[in-house]
């Protein structure tokens, strides 16, 4: 239908909405600008909100972390004082162990002592038969005695002995205690001086001193000095 100005009525109501859309689009517009900013601030705010939680979360876990440490650690001094006790116990025990096994060493070197002289006087008196000289008798028979055997004997009584025997020694931490308690219990110190102290190495280099109850001639210290010319 035409108006009378000539003008479509279709094509008024089509321009009046055009134009109302046009005002809504201008007024929209200032909003509709603002929408990158918006979005941007968005997004930070919800990384923001995250970080916030992931910050509240790891400090609830280091305090419930380190309230843990602190109720284990109060265990600690209980403990320790159960190990240290322990290992007193096994210094001490090691200690005594070391002890007795000295003191049969001290006893063997006793009875080393009885079987040199024994040997020896037997010698003498086996060498004096057949008229020879038995002065070089004591040093021979001095390179079979002394700390070698007296050590050869206690393995004799005690095959394959050691400190550690049947322990577990697999477990580096074990190895690691043992270790440090006999290292303290029994350090490197010598060997309780032997009745007699000739080590068989040095036999040849150079002479074994016999007894002092012996001299090199056989005969008990003093018996020839009544008839010694230069007396």
């Amino acid at each position: 239908m035409v108006n009378g100005n000539g003008i479509d009525e279709t094509f008024s109501d089509r321009l009046r909405q055009a134009e109302s859309a046009e005002r809504e689009m201008q007024r929209l517009e200032p909003l509709a600008a603002e929408a990158p900013q918006l979005r941007l601030q968005k997004v930070k705010a919800q990384k923001e909100e995250e970080r916030q939680r992931a910050k509240e979360d790891s400090l609830s876990k280091a305090r419930n972390a380190a309230q843990s440490a602190a109720d284990k650690q109060n265990r600690v001094p209980e403990l320790l004082g159960h190990a240290a006790r322990s290992v007193i116990d096994l210094y001490t025990l090691i200690k005594d162990i070391d002890s007795s096994r000295r003191q049969a060493m001290e006893a063997l070197g006793v009875a080393d002592r009885v079987d040199y002289d024994v040997e020896l006087e037997e010698g003498e008196e086996h060498e004096r038969s057949l008229d020879r000289d038995t002065r070089g008798l004591a040093y021979a028979l001095a390179a079979r005695h002394g700390d070698t055997r007296i050590k050869q004997m206690l393995e004799e009584l005690d095959p394959n002995f050691t400190m550690l025997r049947g322990c577990n020694l697999d477990e580096p931490l074990y190895r690691d205690v043992a270790n440090f308690v006999v290292r303290h219990a029994v350090p490197n110190d010598a060997p309780p001086q032997a009745l007699i102290n000739t080590p068989a190495a040095a036999v040849s280099s150079e002479p074994v001193p016999p007894f002092p109850d012996h001299s090199p001639n056989g005969l008990p210290n003093g018996a020839g000095d009544a008839d010694d010319p230069s007396a």
